[in-house]
């Protein structure tokens, strides 16, 4: 399978009131020829499409006309929720998205009921991708709830819940299958670019690598803005922003991930 790792892309955002605008624009269309240059079979972003809970208009213009040319392509695309995107939002455009072949979970799903997507690429590869999308402290304790058949069954800690979440949604794939993670979330060891909102970057929110099984093939994230490899049980990267996003980042080389 070939595929795109992106994530971050926070269109929306200025800087020092001067707005990013056509530089999101051309970045994001590099994105798409890239796509068509590679043949990719998928897409995977991982949060943070938007700078803002309430996107202008010129926001959201270029995010979903960027995706509907993803999806244009012929690639699968595969989108979850950041910190800085709104939820509901998302889940209000899903069924819309949903018409081509968008797949986008923007809160906590059961493997059953949407966290884990599996499809097939046009080489008949079976591809399983489990999805989860940022998650607050109060957000963890509903999550961990959803995922358990005994409500009180549960740990006490951030970086526990979201082990067993992971544990939880990656359990049904099939060793004869590709198997992917996707998820936006702070990971212990992970470099911050500069950008990042501290608040959601520091150690309560911060996970172990080890949470992710060994079985995975590759776990694509999202949240840190510096492109990185965290070490693990298995290949885990940040893919990191596509573009600076502040003054501290400057100095990071700006990438996608391509598999």
């Amino acid at each position: 399978m070939r595929f795109i790792h992106t994530a971050d892309w926070h269109v929306g955002k200025s800087l020092r009131g001067r707005s990013r605008m056509e530089d999101h624009q051309e970045v994001l269309q590099k994105i798409v020829e890239l796509t068509i240059l590679h043949r990719v079979d998928a897409v995977l972003i991982a949060g943070d499409l938007f700078d803002s809970y309430a996107p202008s208009p010129e926001a959201e213009k270029i995010v979903f006309r960027t995706l509907l040319d993803l999806a244009n392509t012929g690639a699968q695309i595969i989108i979850i929720s950041g910190n800085h995107d709104n939820p509901r939002r998302l889940t209000a455009i899903e069924p819309l998205l949903s018409l081509t072949n968008i797949y986008t979970v923007a809160i906590p799903s059961r493997p059953m009921d949407g966290g884990l997507f599996r499809f097939q690429t046009k080489k008949n590869e079976n591809v399983n991708i489990a999805l989860l999308p940022f998650l607050s402290q109060k957000g963890i304790v509903k999550a961990d709830q959803l995922m358990r058949d005994d409500p009180g069954e549960y740990s006490q800690t951030y970086a526990d819940r979201s082990y067993k979440l992971i544990q939880h949604l990656c359990q049904d794939m099939s060793d004869d299958s590709i198997n992917v993670f996707m998820g936006h979330a702070m990971v212990h060891g992970g470099v911050l670019g500069g950008g990042e909102r501290s608040a959601h970057t520091i150690f309560e929110y911060s996970i172990p690598s080890t949470a992710f099984p060994a079985h995975l093939h590759y776990v694509a994230l999202g949240h840190l803005h510096r492109a990185q490899r965290i070490p693990g049980l298995c290949p885990v990267w940040y893919s990191g922003s596509p573009m600076p996003l502040d003054f501290s980042e400057t100095d990071d080389e700006k990438s996608i991930n391509l598999g």
